[in-house]
């Protein structure tokens, strides 16, 4: 039951806040419930867990009751109409702040507002200051006029929700619109037939500058690309047609010279899953490529260098230093000066060039 009634006070809420543009129509039903009873009292009302909220009336200018005041408590948990012909000689409310003060009530007919999902928001309830009963005629339109009621506060409701989820839509669009407008990447969605859908900023002003083709909505993608292209681009296209992702790095030649791209081709799904089209993203890599075939010359020059300079000076110490051995080989005196500094010499000369090459590998 605190699950349920959880529930309804949920549905009341959103009624409670509700923006109303049928006001006028729901006061007309008020004053005609009120004249078809023969009443001078008619409201219609929204109930919560507190109060009762007087949304429209006639012959009464209160707006709020709270809950354990109202006649209209017993009424909603029903199903039909409720009729107390005589308020002061029924024990549900015969002791009714209305009744026995001002305006001194003894008459009521309220039937529920009861929404689609069979949740009881509130009534359309009439009430007169005699006792009296109505005619089967009375109540049926009176239950009627209820539903009615009904009908279009959940009309209200829908449009609130439509609305809402509209401008939200539009929020999201035009976040999603400046991101693919703003984005240095060319964008593309295409339908089945490869027919342009949309596109972005960046592609179109590829198209018109490099190729000198305005591309518009509508048009055969294939009609735009270049020659060479061609096949490498449908058959990725078909192939994200049949739901593979495919990315791709191209060469495409342009009157710029040769441009590097980075593609990707993915299938487009409606809402059920189904594949509608392609999305294309091509990102200009060019710079990239060029800096990484620079790296590699640079890395190739480098190595060059490297075995020249090992070659050009290794080659003369290793001269020096058979020259060194053979002096030896040949009983040099080692006591002799000249011979004691030619050795360090040497030695220096040989850690300077170990020192260089070492530098230059860094």
């Amino acid at each position: 039951m605190l699950e349920k009634e959880n529930a309804r006070l949920r549905t009341v809420s959103r009624y409670l806040n509700l923006k109303i543009s049928k006001e006028q129509d729901l006061q007309q039903i008020v004053e005609l419930a009120g004249k078809i009873s023969g009443s001078p009292i008619a409201m219609i009302t929204i109930m919560d867990g507190e109060a009762q909220y007087i949304k429209f009336s006639v012959g009464t200018d209160i707006r709020e009751v709270p809950l354990q005041d109202t006649i209209c408590q017993h009424a909603i948990v029903q199903k039909q109409l409720l009729v107390i012909p005589d308020i002061l000689a029924d024990e549900r409310v015969m002791h009714n702040p209305f009744a026995v003060g001002e305006p001194g009530l003894r008459f009521y007919a309220g039937s529920p507002l009861i929404t689609h999902d069979d949740q009881h928001m509130g009534t359309l309830c009439v009430y007169d200051l005699k006792p009296k009963e109505l005619t089967d005629i009375q109540k049926k339109l009176l239950h009627r006029m209820a539903k009615q009621v009904t009908r279009l506060l959940e009309f209200e409701a829908s449009i609130g929700v439509l609305n809402e989820q509209y401008h939200q839509t539009r929020a999201e669009e035009t976040k999603l619109r400046s991101f693919f407008e703003s984005s240095s990447s060319c964008h593309l969605l295409l339908d089945r037939d490869l027919r342009v859908v949309s596109f972005n900023k960046a592609l179109s002003e590829i198209m018109k500058n490099s190729y000198g083709m305005p591309i518009s909505e509508g048009v055969n993608i294939v009609d735009y690309v270049n020659p060479g292209f061609v096949d490498e681009f449908t058959r990725n296209c078909y192939k994200a047609l049949t739901g593979d992702n495919v990315r791709a790095k191209s060469r495409v030649n342009s009157p710029e010279g040769d441009l590097f791209w980075y593609i990707s081709y993915e299938p487009t799904l409606d809402q059920e899953g189904n594949i509608t089209g392609v999305s294309y993203c091509a990102t200009d890599i060019t710079q990239t490529v060029q800096h990484e075939k620079k790296g590699m010359m640079q890395e190739e020059s480098f190595q060059k260098i490297n075995h020249i300079l090992s070659t050009e000076l290794h080659q003369p110490l290793n001269a020096a230093r058979d020259a060194m051995a053979g002096l030896k080989l040949q009983g040099y005196p080692d006591h002799l000066t000249e011979f004691y500094l030619l050795e360090q010499a040497f030695q220096e000369l040989a850690e300077k060039t170990h020192v260089v090459l070492n530098n230059f590998k860094q």
